[in-house]
């Protein structure tokens, strides 16, 4: 039997933490068990997960679950409800996968409601009617309390609306005197004004209301007399009865019901395994059928069991009269009947066998009989005038299903049934394979475990954080208490695994590294094993859910969603036997009308599913160690450039692994058989690879939709890609291992198979390889965005800024949905069914991801899309994931820039560099590839971008203050300089003043650097005098901040008189300027010895200015400077106390030596004095040299100090200082000295005015 349908599983989980909303729902009398806000948004930052199996199945594992479809056919339509928590705990979510793209307000929240009780198995029941929006929830308790939820759709988009409405008036509670007296058993709802109960003592009732009133009426229906009713409250012997759980239920206890189109007629199926149709306005039992529609004795055994659902479906068939009842029993192998309903309203109902003595058995999943399966869902489309009725069901075994379909005419139904099966390949509970021990492997047995449980989609945090509680408790190893909440998942189960394994020797040997590594592995693999026992549970099917509206198939599991869809080509040839595959192309031109299924050229799909099954099998009989080089050669060979031809390349990878030794002979002709269809091995060619791999999505062109994906529905596609891709990634796999044995065992010699060509499949293959893997990262890494809603925009994460990813509302996604997926709108049902148009919508996905729209250039557009992918990794600063990223980049100028963005987020600053070197002169020729904004999702701004293809210098300015925004000076400098060298003399500039930017940007990164000398080069060539001066001011007061000091003052100035002053005077000008304006702000000297540069303390400006004008050779200017500190130490208070005056005498024979070097004709010094008048003031102690303003009552006059002067004022001093050695003081005497040669100090000539102008300093 062909499997033409296949499953995509995803755990249904809210979109963001915040869209969960908890309703707590109080008793009759309003009481809670808990003092609780009536509701409240559920948040849940630090979880308390189970400890064993029975706490996580009461969590988190639905015990019932099934998809309501609304009448209205507006969104949202479909609703997903579940019972969790202990069976307490209603929860109901929006289920619709497309929207209006002008609905921006999208139904996401989901509403869980809390009762008090348990609520009743089989006992919720959903209504709505066609002409209102309200949704109404009836649900019934084990405390016989019946309660009416009314949610209107829009709630799910605000919540709000029930959170601020009074909670009476959207939660009712329905009174009824048989809930006071009986215990509700299951409940069925016609609509919100109609709903009908059955009690476990066999009784029936109806309960109805009209419209705008809340008051119910009663209509009890009890084939019993009253001595049996009474029996049924009592509890008496002799009642045929069924235990089920806790209590016994009696065997005409109604197990499934369904109202008559008319609303006359009740059609129930009771737990004795009969039809029972009531007559509603008379309230008689108007006919009894038993299910198989046999004769049975009022005492027989035969029952359903009251655990499982009984299966009833009405439907009217196109141009028929009478409608049919579709039922199922589990007797006899399991049979459906088909039964024709006859009668009117007033005569009693008919119910006739339409097929007699024809057995309609499904397909036994388990023909052999060892397992016992149990049907779980029926569902029956009736068709059209032109399309055929359709039946799916839905088998179980424990936590493993098959799904059936079968399409068929009425007329023809006996023929049809035997031969028109089809089924759904149960990829939802299929098992990955665990990874195997290799000793030889690069990677620990920890981070291939971690890899393997933590792959997405494989295990919830709730199975894995359940199973390692389980593991600790097993092996008495546990974290402390504290540590639970805050150590990551991968880090505990680490340290945990670790616990139980130890390094160490045995007996006299050194330690046993092989033998820890087995235990390690070993450890993890017990882990392993109890993980995946706790998944089995989330994979148990509860029901079968179909909409007819658009024809889609779900199935709802304990801790999964299964959606049906479609086999797409690759996926068919996957699934079936070869066997099968001959009747492949006839029976899905049957089943599938709106899809053509044919092959190209004269292969056949047997051709392909022999060359698939072969390869598939000769890769799994591979020895670990084998597959694993395997692989490694293989991922070399993509992502590694090599000059050498492909088929030498074939060649080495199949000599460096030692593929001929490592396959055995056995081996190698289980793969002969396999292939012998095609001739064997050497049957093989090149045009059954390609044919094949021609069945991958191709290029489609689907008509613009109004529709948008929601983001239920882009859980469902996220996980649905991942499932095509992880087929596609294994066919491709073992298609090239299997070329690469047929080449270098079969093509090394002369006489090579004819047809076959490794070279030329590995040109082909590889480029899709690559592909596949790359977005098969894509949708394996996950990252937070925040909740969008998406309209009429394409791509609206184009210039996204990074989020905080501890936002409530925000989705935990996969890169590949975010970046890729979101872009392809759905398509509208209607001319295809829901079940192909997934389909199609993945492979146009996938379409658009590998970039196949334009085959003339596949290689060059997959290169835009995957640097596209790169800058927003980048544009996110996700810069991990980036650099696992990179392995798919291209060698292209454009990937080198992106690749040097990378190394600059990272700080790799010299890796960087290099990238951005090797893409400068292709991004800076030519013309743009397209948008550079919209290629670089964001990174780049419109500035940047008008740097590109602009010529090399504007390009490498750009990446010169790439580095400057990111404090890289040093590379800055260095791109400055290089775009500085490709600006040549004469060439016109990118844009204006582009050279003097350049040359104050070089300048700013040789001064952070320290670099002064190339500072000054950059200094000397700006263009612009008042920036040249500015830039001058702060390389001098950087070359002299003490914290830039190599050698000391000494050495700031030694770097001063490095610098070319010489050839650029103004500069030299400026710099005397300068140094002149710092030191009019200092006060005081700091000399106190002969070597003013090396003395401690602030700064001496004037010690700089001499120093820096003797080295100039400017005497007369190095003068004025000593004539400014003769004045300065004549202020210092330390000097004046001085009795040696060191202080003095050093500068004054400074001085004098200065003036000497002068021409005799130039050796003086014009200066000014003050003279005092009798209104003016003593002289004061702090003055200084900065003073400019003449006080009031002094009058200045200049004089001229010749070498003379100072020699004789040097004497002076000398004389002076003698006698004070001798002891030989001075007295005056009416205020005269006994030596009137003896000049006092403060009287000197050479005590000048406290001003000596710079100007004047400058022109001496």
């Amino acid at each position: 039997m062909l499997n033409l349908y296949t499953e995509t599983a995803f755990q249904v989980t809210p979109p963001t933490p915040a869209s969960l909303v908890e309703f707590h729902i109080p008793r009759k009398n309003g009481s809670l068990d808990k003092a609780r806000s009536p509701s409240k948004r559920h948040h849940t930052k630090s979880p308390n997960w189970p400890q064993d199996e029975a706490t996580f199945s009461s969590r988190h594992l639905a015990s019932e679950s099934s998809i309501y479809f609304r009448k209205s056919k507006t969104y949202p339509r479909v609703f997903l409800w579940s019972i969790l928590r202990r069976s307490r705990a209603l929860q109901v979510q929006c289920a619709d996968l497309a929207r209006s793209e002008s609905d921006r307000k999208e139904a996401y929240f989901t509403l869980q409601f809390e009762f008090q009780d348990d609520i009743v198995p089989r006992a919720v029941a959903f209504a709505d009617s066609e002409n209102g929006d309200d949704l109404h929830a009836f649900v019934a308790t084990t405390r016989n309390e019946l309660f009416n939820l009314i949610i209107h759709p829009t709630a799910f988009r605000d919540p709000s609306i029930l959170q601020s409405s009074p909670q009476h008036t959207w939660v009712k509670i329905l009174d009824s005197s048989a809930l006071r007296l009986h215990t509700v058993h299951h409940l069925h709802a016609a609509n919100p004004l109609e709903i009908f109960a059955s009690f476990t003592n066999g009784r029936l009732q109806r309960l109805k209301r009209r419209s705008g009133e809340d008051h119910w009426s009663e209509d009890n229906y009890d084939e019993k007399t009253w001595g049996e009713s009474l029996r049924g409250i009592v509890t008496w012997r002799g009642v045929q009865t069924i235990p089920h759980a806790s209590s016994n239920v009696d065997v005409r206890t109604v197990q499934s019901m369904i109202l008559s189109s008319d609303g006359i007629h009740l059609f129930t199926i009771c737990l004795n395994h009969s039809i029972r149709v009531w007559h509603l306005p008379s309230g008689r039992l108007v006919a009894t059928k038993d299910l198989l529609d046999q004769e049975r004795e009022p005492n027989d055994r035969t029952h359903l069991n009251p655990a499982d659902d009984a299966h009833l479906q009405i439907v009217k068939l196109p141009l028929q009269r009478f409608p049919v009842l579709l039922t199922y029993s589990p007797q006899d192998g399991g049979q459906f009947k088909f039964w024709d309903i006859k009668g009117s309203l007033t005569d009693n109902i008919v119910i006739e066998d339409k097929y007699p003595g024809t057995k309609l058995t499904a397909p036994d999943p388990d023909p052999s009989g060892n397992t016992l399966w149990s049907m779980v869902g029926v569902k029956l489309d009736a068709g059209s005038d032109v399309l055929p009725a359709r039946i799916w069901a839905l088998y179980r075994n424990h936590n493993y299903h098959q799904l059936y379909n079968c399409q068929f005419e009425f007329r023809t139904l006996t023929s049809s049934w035997k031969s028109h099966w089809v089924k759904c390949a149960p990829t939802a509970s299929s098992k990955a394979l665990a990874p195997d021990l290799i000793r030889t492997d690069s990677q620990d047995p920890a981070s291939k475990w971690i890899e393997f449980l933590l792959y997405p989609g494989r295990y919830t945090e709730a199975v894995l954080q359940t199973a390692l509680s389980i593991y600790e408790d097993a092996n008495n190893k546990q974290l402390p208490t504290s540590s639970h909440s805050n150590t990551p998942l991968t880090q505990r189960m680490v340290s945990v695994v670790a616990s139980n394994v130890s390094l160490r020797k045995y007996g006299d040997s050194d330690l046993d590294f092989d033998r820890f590594l087995s235990d390690t592995d070993a450890q993890w693999r017990n882990l392993y094993r109890i993980v995946d026992k706790i998944n089995d549970a989330t994979t148990a099917p509860l029901s079968l859910a179909y909409d007819s509206f658009i024809d889609m198939v779900w199935i709802p599991m304990t801790g999964r969603l299964c959606a049906v869809r479609e086999c797409n080509n690759i996926e068919l040839l996957q699934n079936n036997q070869i066997d099968d595959l001959a009747e492949l192309e006839d029976v899905a031109a049957r089943v599938w009308p709106h899809r053509r299924l044919a092959t190209d050229g004269g292969d056949s799909f047997s051709d392909f599913g022999i060359l698939i099954t072969a390869a598939r099998a000769f890769s799994a009989s591979l020895t670990p160690e084998l597959s694993e080089n395997l692989d490694g050669a293989i991922r070399e060979f993509l992502y590694t450039n090599s000059e050498s031809l492909i088929s030498t390349k074939v060649v080495d990878i199949f000599d460096s692994v030692g593929f001929s030794e490592a396959v055995s002979d056995e081996l190698f002709t289980r793969l002969e058989n396999d292939l012998q269809p095609l001739n064997g091995c050497t049957g093989l060619t090149n045009e059954l690879f390609l044919v094949l791999l021609e069945n991958f999505p191709r290029s489609t062109r689907i008509a613009k939709s109004a529709l948008r994906t929601t983001l239920f529905g882009n859980l469902l596609l996220s996980n649905g890609m991942l499932d095509v891709l992880e087929s596609e990634h294994l066919l491709l796999k073992d298609l090239l291992i299997l070329a690469i044995f047929i080449e270098g065992e079969f093509n090394q010699d002369d006489d090579k198979i004819p047809d076959f060509d490794a070279s030329e499949l590995f040109s082909y293959i590889t480029p899709l390889l690559k592909v596949v893997e790359r977005n098969l990262w894509l949708a394996t890494h996950k990252r937070r965005i925040p909740l969008e809603i998406l309209g009429h925009d394409a791509r609206p994460n184009i210039a996204r800024k990074p989020i905080d990813t501890s936002l409530e509302n925000t989705r935990l996604v996969s890169i590949f949905e975010d970046t890729l997926s979101k872009a392809i709108r759905p398509s509208p049902p209607v001319e295809m069914p829901m079940t192909s148009l997934l389909t199609n919508q993945l492979d146009e996905i996938e379409d658009w991801a590998s970039g196949k729209q334009n085959k003339t250039d596949l290689d060059s557009r997959d290169d835009h899309e995957t640097v596209y992918l790169q800058c927003d990794l980048l544009a996110q600063k996700e810069f991990d994931l980036a650099t696992e990223f990179s392995l798919f980049q291209p060698s292209t100028p454009w990937s080198s820039y992106i690749k040097g963005r990378l190394a600059l987020g990272m700080e790799h600053h010299d890796v960087a560099a290099n990238h951005f070197r090797a893409a400068s002169y292709g991004l800076s020729h030519g013309k743009a590839i397209g948008n550079l904004v919209e290629l670089s999702a964001g990174l780049l701004s419109l500035i940047d971008a008008e740097h590109f293809y602009n010529g090399l210098p504007s390009f490498l300015y750009h990446v010169a203050t790439l580095f400057e925004t990111a404090s890289a000076y040093n590379e800055a400098g260095q791109f400055f300089h290089l775009a500085l060298e490709a600006l040549s003399v004469g060439q016109p500039e990118p844009s204006s003043n582009f050279r003097s930017d350049l040359l104050s940007r070089l300048f700013n990164a040789e001064l952070q650097q320290a670099r002064y000398a190339s500072a000054y080069d950059a200094l000397a060539q700006l263009p612009d005098k008042a920036l040249q001066r500015v830039s001058l001011v702060a390389l001098i007061n950087s070359m002299l901040d003490a914290k830039s000091w190599t050698g000391g003052p000494a050495g700031a100035v030694k770097q001063i008189q490095s610098l070319p002053w010489a050839i650029n005077p103004h500069l030299a000008h400026q710099l005397d300027l300068h140094l002149l304006s710092l030191a009019k702000k200092q006060t005081s000297t700091s000399i106190s010895s002969t070597d003013w540069l090396s003395s401690p303390g602030d700064t001496d400006y004037l010690s700089i200015i001499h120093a820096v004008r003797i080295g100039q050779k400017d005497y007369r200017g190095a003068v004025a400077v000593l004539f400014d500190r003769l004045r300065l130490v004549r202020k210092s208070g330390r000097a004046r106390h001085d009795p040696k005056a060191t202080a003095l005498r050093h500068v004054l024979l400074a001085l004098i030596n200065a003036m000497a070097c002068v021409d005799p004709e130039e050796a003086y010094v014009l200066a000014d004095v003050e003279e005092k008048t009798s209104s003016a003031g003593p002289h004061q102690k702090g003055d200084t040299i900065q003073s400019t303003e003449s006080t009031v009552g002094r009058k200045r006059r200049r004089v001229i100090v010749t070498l003379d002067d100072l020699r004789k004022e040097y004497q002076q001093v000398l004389d002076k200082c003698s006698r004070i050695e001798r002891g030989d003081f001075d007295f005056d005497v009416d205020g005269e000295g006994d030596d009137e040669d003896d000049v006092p100090i403060d009287q000197s000539r050479l005590n000048l005015s406290s001003h000596v102008a710079g100007g004047d300093a400058m022109e001496m």
